[in-house]
């Protein structure tokens, strides 16, 4: 009886397999639709040497998500944005093994923020490999974006074209015929001067001095001792604050006086820099990617002079330019969810390849792009750059004209008549 019972069971089991097979049977079965928070990661130095950068990052994050909630917009087709915030502690390894574990363990949709020149080298093949799309926004080595890849997207405009303003300025109004040259040996300072090289061979500037120093060096008596020996028109060192402070503490020390002292952005816009150095800051000059004066119409968020008040409101300091690329990042995002055919990492490659619009920091538009010295981009956007000045403890835009706020100084005042 048990045999007949089991032989009729198996029966009606075989009849029901085959009549789901049979044309027209199929049963339909729904796609999954995704649930849950669209995972944004953030791979930032909170910890180490480049964290004073990291927590830029942070607090501009902060302050864009919370005007996108107050819009209404930090949810998408109902699925909320979430920031998932990782520590790189300043360290390219470190950088590299986060960003595996967000995309293969948090399965994040996308990675939307890198600081500095070593770690984005470092992300930047993990993205491209696990085809999961990442924003730069503030990592400005050259070879990032010239790798071909598919999935890296870079905001801020490669190291060797943070020049760009400043070689118009030398070009057109100081003429400098030569330079010394100085700069860390970081990916950072090393793609700087590589770009700088070049720019002033086509401007006919003969670099008389070139150098690179360690990283976080102690004394830089000795390399400015021999640069005073040469006597150039134009002092041009990329560092970060610390080794830019104590270059200058150094300049000083030695009583080196040189025309035309042209800190190469990152540390020399700093507000740390003003605040150890005060008064001998004075007709210091520097590059920079922006400023609170410049505000571009038509753009969304908040304008420029709106974020700079609002961040020294919230914490107590005037934003850096890299507090601004990474407001201006969290606004990219945003916007290239909202218009993303489907929330997966595709969907999201496409919609950014398609980013064309204004932001805090001007327009953003990922293109491939070559140059005049030899670059070659893919998906970099073009960003604007800017000459200012240390005036009276405060930097002024001089250049581009358009946009000044003040008229330059020439030549750097002498230490001790400042």
């Amino acid at each position: 009886m048990k045999n007949v019972k089991l032989v009729l069971v198996l029966g009606l089991a075989v009849v029901l397999v085959a009549a789901f097979t049979l044309p027209g049977c199929v049963p339909e079965v729904e796609e999954e639709v995704p649930t849950g928070p669209i995972k944004i990661a953030l791979l930032i130095p909170l910890t180490g040497p480049f964290a004073m950068f990291g927590e830029l990052q942070k607090n501009a994050f902060a302050i864009a998500y919370e005007d996108l909630e107050a819009e209404g917009k930090n949810i998408i087709n109902g699925r909320k944005i979430e920031l998932l915030i990782t520590d790189t502690q300043s360290s390219k390894d470190i950088a590299k093994t986060a960003a595996e574990r967000v995309i293969s363990v948090d399965m994040v949709d996308m990675i939307g923020s890198v600081y500095s020149s070593a770690e984005g080298a470092a992300i930047a093949p993990v993205a491209e490999e696990y085809k999961v799309p990442v924003l730069i926004n503030a990592a400005s080595k050259d070879a990032i974006t010239e790798q071909g890849y598919q999935w890296v997207f870079r905001a801020n405009c490669p190291s060797s074209h943070y020049t760009d303003a400043p070689v118009e300025f030398f070009e057109q109004v100081l003429k400098p015929k030569t330079a010394a040259l100085v700069y860390e040996n970081t990916d950072f300072g090393m793609s700087s001067a590589k770009g700088l090289r070049l720019r002033f061979e086509i401007l006919g500037i003969e670099i008389i001095h070139d150098e690179a120093y360690e990283k976080g060096g102690l004394d830089f008596t000795p390399m400015l001792a021999k640069i005073r020996e040469k006597n150039p028109d134009l002092f041009y060192p990329v560092s970060y604050v610390m080794d830019a402070v104590k270059v200058s503490e150094d300049m000083k020390k030695l009583g080196l006086n040189i025309d035309c002292f042209f800190g190469g952005g990152a540390g020399y816009v700093m507000v740390e820099y003003v605040e150890a150095l005060g008064k001998d800051t004075e007709g210091i000059f520097s590059t920079t990617l922006w400023v609170p004066s410049v505000n571009w119409p038509g753009g969304v968020g908040r304008n420029s002079t709106d974020f700079a008040n609002e961040y020294l409101k919230r914490f107590g300091k005037d934003p850096h330019y890299i507090a601004a690329q990474a407001y201006s990042s969290m606004y990219v995002i945003q916007d290239a969810l909202s218009r993303a055919e489907e929330i997966s990492h595709e969907g999201i490659r496409k919609a950014l390849a398609e980013t064309d619009k204004t932001f805090t920091m001007g327009p953003i538009k990922f293109e491939s792009w070559s140059d005049d010295i030899g670059h070659s981009y893919t998906q970099q956007n073009k960003a604007p750059t800017y000459v200012v000045q240390w005036q009276n403890e405060k930097l002024e835009v001089i250049w581009p004209l358009k946009v000044k706020t003040a008229d330059y100084i020439f030549p750097t005042p002498k230490w001790g008549e400042k």
